[in-house]
């Protein structure tokens, strides 16, 4: 494993000589568990995002979507409406995806924390 031994040696040995860090296990710990808090932060905010943009939590967004959707298929609309509504949903819904993703990209994370801290 050449490539290994090079990161070590490149990138975590200069960090224990110069003191950051005890040794090259305690480096590489506390850098997991950075990149996890890091990972778990990024998905907190883009949910955090999403609910600042729409005003409602994730479920509440989904049934605003159904209820959408519904009124699209309504014939109460012309079709310039439709269209406009039409382009609407297909933004919410990318949305959509992007909130379910983080959701469970956040629980992914949070579960590998939580594994560690045992």
């Amino acid at each position: 494993m050449p490539v290994r031994t090079n990161v070590v040696k490149t990138m975590i040995e200069p960090l224990v000589q110069r003191g950051v860090f005890e040794s090259v296990d305690d480096a590489v710990v506390e850098m997991a568990q950075e990149y996890v808090l890091n990972r778990i932060a990024k998905y907190r905010k883009a949910i955090s995002r999403f609910k600042r943009k729409y005003g409602m939590n994730y479920n509440q967004f989904l049934e605003y979507l159904r209820e959408r959707s519904k009124l699209l298929m309504s014939s109460e609309l012309s079709d310039e409406q439709r269209k406009a509504l039409s382009k609407a949903i297909m933004q919410e819904e990318e949305d959509a995806l992007e909130w379910k993703i983080a959701r469970e990209m956040l629980q992914s994370w949070l579960g590998l924390a939580s594994e560690k801290s045992r």
